[in-house]
């Protein structure tokens, strides 16, 4: 590993186990056994590096995220949609403490990083509303409030994240994570009443 890759990945691993503030450059370079001038060579300040490795974590999630092909041959959209959230819970789950700075580390740090996971969310946001959309109009989906279910879709998804991270028996198994995102599908896709039942 290079020694620029090393800096940043012992930041990720500080970053999340004590948090943006808690963490100074004498622990990063400490950690990535570099001395403090080399730190420099690559870094102005720690916020720097903290930027890049928040604006890379949210790029390699947002390329996780593919459009749903309606295309006759194409898998269905339910597996298309499994596999989206697979492929985000895979790359969280062996970063943990990139998820961490994520959910925890990046929140509430200042305006400018509050306004980029904004404008983050508000992408994905967009991008799941378009598919209930899409899914209305092939009459797969009833009609609803698409972008309130949007809305509560990533908030269940972030909330499982969290019980991920939270989680003490170490990675969490691609079976787990392909039962989790199969849950979440099933939960938005059929509801939690049994079939033919409806509330008095």
């Amino acid at each position: 590993m290079d020694t620029r890759s090393n800096i940043l990945n012992q930041g990720a691993v500080l970053f999340g186990e004590k948090g943006y503030y808690a963490t100074s450059i004498t622990d990063i370079v400490t950690a990535s056994n570099v001395a403090r001038g080399t730190f420099y060579l690559y870094f102005p300040n720690k916020r720097k590096l903290f930027d890049e490795l928040v604006d890379s974590l949210l790029l390699r999630i947002t390329s996780c995220i593919q459009i749903v092909d309606t295309e006759k041959g194409a898998p269905s959209p339910k597996k298309q949609l499994e596999d989206n959230l697979i492929r985000v819970f895979v790359l969280l789950s062996e970063e943990r403490h990139m998820l961490s700075i994520l959910l925890k580390g990046a929140v509430g740090l200042d305006s400018k990083t509050d306004e980029k996971l904004s404008s983050f969310y508000n992408e994905i946001l967009f991008s799941i509303t378009n598919s209930f959309a899409m899914g209305q109009q092939l009459k797969i989906l009833r009609q609803f409030n698409t972008r309130i279910a949007a809305i509560a879709a990533i908030g269940a998804i972030k909330e499982v994240l969290l019980t991920l991270l939270n989680n003490d028996n170490g990675k969490i198994s691609k079976k787990e994570i392909k039962e989790h995102a199969s849950q979440i599908l099933d939960i938005f896709t059929k509801g939690i009443l049994k079939e033919g039942v409806s509330l008095p």
